[in-house]
Parts: C-alpha cells; sequence; structure tokens
C-alpha cells in the first residue's frame, strides 16, 4: 500500500454555483488512473485514501475558500497531503450572482435582489470581499504554497468536450468522450415561478431549529416539498403583478462593471498555466 506522503492528490475546489455538482457527477467518476473520492464520502476521504492503492487521488468539495469553514478545509488538506494541486472554477460575476440568488429564493429568501445584493454598502445578504476573484486565488496559493489551475464555467458551457479533455490533462487521467454527457444537472425554476415562490417566502416564516435532528430533516423535507408545490402551481396561474423583474439587468451590469479588472486579472492568471477556452 503506498504512503499517503507518496501519492498526488488533486483538490477540485468547487465554489458554489459553478458545475461542482456535474463535475463531481457526470465527469470526475469517469475519469481513468486517477482515483476519485466522492463528495459524499468526503469526510471519511484520510481513511478512504490510505487505504487506496492508487498513485493519484481527485478530491472535490463545494466550499468558499474566503470563508472560516472553507478556508479551514483547504489548511487540513494541504497539511495532511503537502504538494496538492488545487483547481478551481470561477464564473462571470453577473452570472454567478444571478445563479447565487435564484438558489436563495429556492432555499427561503424573500429578499428581492436589491436587497440581497447592495453594490452600495454592505447591507446586503453578500460580503462584497466575497466577490473578488483574485482574492480566492491569493488563498489557494498561499496555502497550497503553488499555483491553483484556474477554469471558468464559460469554457465548459461553449467547449465542453475541450473542458474535459483539458482538466484530464492536468490529472494526467484517460477517458472515454463518449461516457461523459454534458448537459444541466436539474431544470431551474422560471422566471415566473420563482416571483411565486418569493412571494410565498414572504409570509412563510422558514425556521429550522428544531429540537432534535429528525424534526429538522422531516421540517426542511416538508418545507421544500411546499415551496416546490408553489413553483409548479405559479406554472399554470397568470403572472404576478410586479413591474419589475426577478433580476434587474441594469444591476447586474453594473456588478461586472465595478468588477471588471478583478474579472481580467482571473483570466490573465489562468491565461498563464494553461491554453483558455473562451
Amino acid at each position: 500500500m503506498q504512503k499517503n506522503k507518496d501519492k498526488q492528490v488533486f483538490f477540485h475546489v468547487g465554489m458554489p454555483k459553478t458545475a461542482s455538482t456535474f463535475l463531481q457527477n457526470k465527469v470526475f467518476p469517469k475519469y481513468q488512473d486517477i482515483f476519485f473520492v466522492k463528495k459524499h464520502d468526503f469526510k471519511n476521504h484520510q481513511k478512504i485514501i490510505e487505504n487506496s492503492t492508487a498513485d493519484k487521488i481527485l478530491l472535490s468539495l463545494e466550499i468558499n475558500v474566503d470563508k472560516p469553514n472553507g478556508y479551514n478545509k483547504v489548511q487540513t488538506i494541504t497539511k495532511r497531503y503537502p504538494g496538492t494541486i488545487p483547481i478551481i472554477l470561477l464564473r462571470k460575476h453577473s452570472s454567478w450572482v444571478r445563479s447565487k440568488y435564484k438558489y436563495y429564493i429556492r432555499k427561503h429568501g424573500k429578499l428581492p435582489f436589491d436587497k440581497y445584493l447592495d453594490l452600495e454598502s454592505e447591507q446586503g445578504k453578500i460580503n462584497h470581499q466575497n466577490l473578488i476573484y483574485i482574492n480566492k486565488i491569493k488563498i489557494l496559493e498561499e496555502v497550497f504554497q503553488c499555483r491553483p489551475y484556474v477554469f471558468f464555467q464559460e469554457e465548459l458551457k461553449q467547449n465542453p468536450q475541450q473542458f474535459i479533455a483539458q482538466l484530464a490533462g492536468i490529472l494526467g487521467a484517460r477517458y472515454n468522450p463518449d461516457a461523459i454527457k454534458s448537459g444541466t444537472v436539474k431544470k431551474a425554476y422560471s422566471e415566473k415561478q420563482l416571483k411565486y415562490v418569493r412571494r410565498f417566502n414572504s409570509w412563510y416564516n422558514y425556521d429550522d431549529s428544531k429540537s432534535s435532528k429528525w424534526k429538522k430533516f422531516a421540517y426542511k423535507k416538508f418545507s421544500g416539498l411546499l415551496l416546490h408545490t408553489v413553483a409548479l402551481t405559479g406554472d399554470f396561474l397568470p403572472p404576478l403583478s410586479e413591474d419589475t423583474p426577478l433580476i434587474p439587468e441594469g444591476k447586474l451590469q453594473e456588478l461586472d462593471k465595478k468588477l471588471q479588472n478583478d474579472w481580467k486579472q482571473s483570466i490573465e492568471y489562468a491565461k498563464q498555466d494553461r491554453t483558455l477556452l473562451f
């Protein structure tokens, strides 16, 4: 059995809403010549790696490296497996925030978009510092003591097969291209449905602070079923009388303009290590 110090570990640090689920379910398990620790087994990764005879390991977890919990996780990995190579996916700021806001509504969020993302102050749900991609890259550099490979979700959308091939090349993995089918993991709610769900959330006081683990689980499932029912029903109801769109495009354009230098810096960083696909 190979010792941990002799194994090459790669760590896909998946930012939320950057195709992590697709990679974990559809791509990584298809790679050969590298042992992929499934995300549901991540909590047992140390034991799994110790018992593995593979000389290359791939870990993947959806975390925010610039938040305490995520930072602690990457620190743990690099301490256990020195020489680990990090990989991170980024996404155009406006596209990322759009997706995060829709997910926020699907998880009982009730704030309108301009309250969710307040570009003028830190009163919104999103901390402005968490939007700076180059900071996330620098954190990975500092913790892992090497340059992370930076990919972009736009590459995956525009050139899925080339993206998968390039990532496989970095991992030193073989695979059968016909075994990997690109596509969305889950069909998203429409804007009309999300408006109905947000309206429902404004009066349904979601509170999962239950006394037992079983009660929390049951309450979470029941509440999720309610939201899904509202979304499905909203498909057959007339549009709400709200004049404003769910996510004002002007706000997204303002966000991209404010962070255009960060986006350019992130692209230039990635180009130093590989050929970009968009």
